[in-house]
């Protein structure tokens, strides 16, 4: 559903003697209209670990294909890293970013009120917080996301594909 209301362009790769047609898949909608993003038409929810937008979409607009709904409400580009990993996904991510065997290594310190200070602050206490900490921290703060209201979304996807079609 997504990517069919796209338009079509012709691209050239030598030199314009042969063409073909092709989605322009840069094209990008925001949802920045004050209409679908004021606090009436969406509900705030908390993504539970593992879940998929395509999970998500079929819990609230029993219909999977709608995830793209949810990822343009919240401005997400990249699911596999914009979207909350599951735990085991993190443990991954964290291993290869940091290397195997540095998740547990010291990323930064914290003041009592979660401010980044340097290793020889000494104005009060301060918390190490590891790679792994760190990483954590960030995919939790991705949980909290909007859903558009399922009585919303037949008048969204009509504005998306009135974007798509006009440009």
């Amino acid at each position: 559903m997504y990517f069919s209301k796209f338009p079509q362009i012709t691209y050239t790769l030598d030199g314009g003697d042969t063409g073909f047609v092709a989605t322009d898949i840069f094209r990008r909608v925001i949802a920045q209209d004050q209409n679908l993003v004021t606090s009436f038409s969406y509900d705030e929810y908390d993504v539970v670990d593992g879940e998929t937008p395509e999970i998500v979409a079929h819990q609230v607009y029993s219909n999977t294909d709608l995830h793209w709904i949810i990822l343009i409400i919240n401005n997400i580009i990249d699911p596999r890293y914009d979207w909350p990993m599951p735990t085991q996904a993190l443990q991954t991510f964290v291993a290869n970013k940091y290397g195997v065997g540095n998740e547990l290594n010291i990323h930064h310190y914290e003041n009592d009120d979660g401010d980044v200070v340097h290793v020889s602050y000494t104005a009060g206490p301060k918390t190490a917080i590891t790679n792994y900490e760190y990483e954590e921290s960030l995919n939790e703060q991705k949980r909290r996301i909007k859903l558009l209201k399922p009585q919303f979304v037949e008048t969204f996807i009509k504005n998306f594909e009135r974007v798509m079609r006009n440009g």
